[in-house]
This record gives structure tokens, C-alpha cells and sequence, in this order.
């Protein structure tokens, strides 16, 4: 996830914020990340499934823990930015939309596992799309 982030920002900051403006490559740069985001736990939920609804919910809410850790400290030690500076991309009010970041880090897994329960065959059956018995590895078609 570390490395999508980085990806994304380098594009946004070299390619899309000197065509666009800061503000619409900033939104564009979320769209990117959160399509980017799904695509990757889409992936890893295919190689690992998760296999009830309170472990998805711990896994994303442990993400975003992370990446807020990460994406403040960063932010305050390393770069030297001020508490406001970090969260002005967190303003709604002035265009800001990366606050779907983290919420959508949070939903994810749940989203992306009841997805896949819909379309195993058999649907919520197996294990459920909200909690359940265990899916091991493998029980889905690849």
C-alpha cells in the first residue's frame, strides 16, 4: 500500500499538478489511489481471503492506524510540516476530498470480502458475506 501511495503522489506532484492545478490533481490523485486501493485488496483478499466480517473490519481499521501514523509522522519529523499544513487535505470545505482515503483504507476489506462472497459460487453460504466459518485458501475458483 506504502508503495501505491508513493506512486500516486510522485505522479500527481511530476505529471497531473503542473497540467491540472494543485486542487484537481489532488482530487484526481485520490480517485487514482482509491481505485488503485481496491484493485490491490481486491487482489490480496483473491491470495488470502479473510475469513470473517470482525477480521476485515480489524484489518482495515489496523491499516488506517498505520497510514495515519505513518502519513503524520512523516509529515512532522521528517518533512517538518505544521499540524495544519497536514491536515488541509483533509479539508472538505476548500475541495479536499483525500479524506476518502482513509475511510475507504477502513471499508475496504469488508466491501471487497462481501463482493466475493457474492459472486463464489454458492454466495454467502460459505462462510457468509458478514461473518461466519472460516474460507480457507483455495475454496474459491480461480
Amino acid at each position: 500500500m506504502l508503495a501505491l501511495a508513493l506512486v500516486n503522489g510522485t505522479l500527481r506532484a511530476v505529471v497531473t499538478q503542473p497540467l491540472l492545478g494543485e486542487t484537481a490533481a489532488r482530487a484526481l490523485a485520490t480517485v487514482f489511489l482509491l481505485a488503485a486501493l481496491t484493485g490491490y485488496v481486491w487482489w490480496l483478499h483473491r491470495r488470502r481471503p479473510i475469513p470473517t466480517a470482525r477480521q476485515a473490519w480489524a484489518i482495515g481499521l489496523a491499516w488506517v492506524a498505520m497510514t495515519l501514523a505513518f502519513e503524520f509522522g512523516w509529515g512532522r519529523a521528517v518533512e517538518g510540516l505544521s499540524w495544519p499544513a497536514m491536515l488541509a487535505d483533509y479539508d472538505v470545505t476548500a475541495g479536499r476530498i483525500w479524506v476518502l482515503v482513509p475511510v475507504w483504507t477502513a471499508l475496504a476489506p469488508v466491501v471487497v470480502r462481501r463482493a466475493q462472497a457474492a459472486h463464489r459460487p454458492g454466495g454467502a453460504s460459505r462462510g457468509g458475506a458478514t461473518g461466519g466459518g472460516a474460507v480457507t485458501r483455495g475454496a474459491w475458483p480461480r
